[in-house]
């Protein structure tokens, strides 16, 4: 019972943890115009499934369905992340 207490809880903060990294991108991306109108959706959309993930994280308690959801984002969330150090490493390289 206990280690299914742990595992909600790592649950818990990983859904956390991965909300913040896509909207802090999202909200610095834009701010510095160094995202398309793409890569915007494609965070927004991401922010908005996580958001929606852990409402029923909460409510379910932690389901396998939603362990495959949280592996499907962490796939779109590092595909983002390799999207926008190549952003950054064209930028550094024109200044």
């Amino acid at each position: 019972m206990e280690n299914r207490k742990e595992e909600y809880d790592d649950l818990l903060a990983n859904i956390r943890r991965l909300t913040v990294m896509v909207l802090d991108n999202l909200e610095a991306g834009t701010r510095d115009n160094t995202i398309d109108q793409g890569q915007k959706r494609l965070l927004g959309s991401t922010g908005a499934r996580l958001l929606r993930l852990w409402r029923v994280v909460l409510r379910e308690g932690g389901s396998p369905r939603i362990a495959d959801d949280l592996s499907r984002i962490e796939g779109l969330l590092s595909t983002t992340r390799g999207v926008k150090q190549k952003e950054l490493q064209k930028d550094s390289d024109l200044s």
